[in-house]
């Protein structure tokens, strides 16, 4: 803790990797956190334990004296999480502004916005890129649309990493988009092709030869690789996210929907290894 007394409320949906990683950052720097664990796992509620994030019964209760509402989901849950809070939400008082940090495309992210805002809740889409907040870490570092931006900007005082765009609502999701595009479509090509090269029986060659004449991209590999096998779930979605988004580039659709299907067997793979 860094002695801040507490002087602003947030509400989170989602108490996943991310979630927690950002409620918890935002508690140990002085902000009070609420979250609901109705549906959540065990694993769900130790890690939101762990964090110092309080609970409450429902949304409603959530989003109740909040400033603001992060919700941090997969992104395959994105708007139907939006679609909930807004059946939940009871009026009164002065509205949360709702803040979508979800890896959605600009698309996706509008029409999450439009939910929002036909309740009068002011929107705000952010895309967050680089991992959960940690001590010695400089990140993540979350980019922020739309005319409602500042508010989310004033997380700025709690800890968080929050860089406004001047653009409209879709902008943000659209960097974050890119950027995930590269690094998971990197990541998932390199997996792909290690594991190719396994079938083959081509491992150690390959290594040889990538390591030396290309060190950069094979230490970057390596440091990836492992860690995006228990994360895989999760980016098969991202995956379609990004196929929504570059539509209109030839074979970037066809592309990326190849990477989904591929971080869904790692995923399904992942899942069957886990005891019962």
């Amino acid at each position: 803790m860094d002695g801040k007394t507490t002087t602003i409320r947030i509400g989170l949906i989602g108490a996943g990797e991310m979630g927690s990683g950002v409620g918890g950052w935002l508690v140990a720097h002085g902000a009070g956190v609420r979250t609901t664990l109705a549906g959540r796992s065990a694993a769900s509620a130790e890690r939101v334990r762990r964090a110092g994030i309080g609970t409450e019964d429902d949304l409603a209760a959530v989003a109740r004296g909040s400033a603001l509402v992060l919700s941090i989901v997969p992104p395959d849950r994105a708007l139907s999480v939006a679609e909930g809070f807004v059946r939940s939400y009871v009026p009164g008082g002065r509205p949360p502004v709702y803040v979508d940090c979800n890896a959605v495309a600009p698309e996706t992210v509008r029409q999450i916005g439009d939910v929002i805002a036909a309740t009068g809740i002011p929107f705000v889409d952010a895309g967050i890129i680089g991992g959960a907040p940690r001590e010695g870490y400089d990140g993540p570092h979350i980019y922020a649309s739309g005319p409602h931006v500042a508010a989310f900007e004033a997380l700025t005082a709690y800890g968080l990493h929050v860089r406004p765009l001047d653009g409209p609502i879709g902008l943000a999701s659209a960097l974050k988009m890119c950027y995930g595009g590269l690094t998971k479509g990197i990541t998932g090509i390199g997996s792909a092709m290690f594991a190719c090269a396994e079938a083959a029986g081509l491992t150690d060659a390959l290594t040889a030869e990538f390591s030396a004449s290309q060190p950069a991209i094979y230490a970057w590999l390596m440091r990836q690789i492992p860690t995006m096998y228990p994360k895989a779930y999760r980016w098969d979605g991202e995956m379609r996210e990004i196929a929504a988004f570059g539509k209109n580039e030839p074979g970037v659709a066809a592309m990326y929907r190849g990477l989904a299907e591929r971080y869904a067997a790692i995923g399904a793979a992942q899942a069957a290894q886990e005891p019962a």
